[in-house]
């Protein structure tokens, strides 16, 4: 059960992320292809894929930040201010990826959009909200 709540909460923000980078109308990830060339990467990453492969990337660095930050957060924090703490995250991996990648011309806007909803999908993940409503989704009890 924890695998499938992992799982959907991980490909809901991926799928947000690569929206973003979609939906960003003067993108620039030609600088980050340039370092795949001349890295010889190019058998891995291709033009197709590079927005799925950052999206990636960013979705797992929420992760690895959300796990690592987890317990060093005090109970009222982490109680209280559980939506701050995974805008924090998610801000976080998405500065942290963009800037090592140089990713550059991405919609402030849509940004905005991404954090504040991967943040809600951390929060209803923890609420275990997502996983009851898939299953009352396409799981029916007879």
């Amino acid at each position: 059960m924890n695998y499938f709540k992992k799982s959907l909460t991980f490909f809901i923000i991926c799928l947000l992320n690569i929206l973003l980078l979609n939906f960003s109308e003067f993108i620039d990830i030609e600088q980050f292809m340039f370092d795949v060339v001349k890295l010889n990467l190019t058998k891995f990453i291709l033009d197709s894929n590079v927005e799925i492969f950052i999206g990636l990337l960013v979705t797992f660095t929420a992760f690895v930040l959300n796990s690592m930050f987890k317990p060093f957060i005090e109970i009222y924090i982490q109680h209280y201010l559980r939506f701050s703490f995974y805008f924090l995250i998610n801000l976080l991996s998405v500065s942290t990826v963009f800037i090592a990648l140089r990713v550059y011309g991405y919609s402030r806007g849509l940004l905005l959009l991404y954090v504040l909803s991967s943040s809600l999908v951390f929060y209803l993940d923890d609420k275990n909200y997502l996983v009851s409503k898939f299953k009352n989704f396409f799981i029916f009890d007879r």
